[in-house]
C-alpha cells in the first residue's frame, strides 16, 4: 500500500486525518502478501524496529504509534498510525494465533 492514504473522521473537535493501516494474513513469503511490489526496489532490512507510543500524538488528542525502520543506506522511515487502529490491528493477530504468547 502505497501513497498518501487517510481516513477522513469527524470528532468533537472537529475533522482530523488518521493514517490508513491494513493487515493482510498470508501463506510464508511476500510475494503472497505484496503481488504488486517490485522486488528490484524493496529495501528487506531485518534490523531493529523501533515503536514509539506518543501521548496525544493525534489531531484529536488521542495517542498514536510511531514505527522507526532505519535503512541499510543510513535513511529513515517514520511511520504514525492511532494507537487505537495498531492495538486494533494487535487484537485480529491475537484472533488468528491464539497461542503466540505462549
Amino acid at each position: 500500500m502505497g501513497g498518501q492514504a487517510h481516513h477522513r473522521l469527524s470528532s468533537r473537535s472537529g475533522d482530523y486525518l488518521m493514517p490508513v493501516m491494513s493487515i493482510k494474513f498470508a501463506g510464508r513469503g511476500d510475494d503472497t502478501l505484496w503481488p504488486d511490489l517490485d522486488r528490484t526496489t524493496v529495501i528487506h532490512t531485518k534490523d531493529a524496529i523501533s515503536l514509539g507510543v506518543l501521548d496525544g500524538g493525534m489531531t484529536s488528542g488521542s495517542p498514536s504509534v510511531a514505527l522507526r525502520i532505519d535503512l541499510p543506506d543510513g535513511r529513515t522511515v517514520i511511520a504514525e498510525t492511532s494507537a487505537k487502529l495498531f492495538v486494533g490491528h494487535g487484537r485480529l493477530i491475537a484472533g488468528r494465533y491464539p497461542n503466540l504468547l505462549d
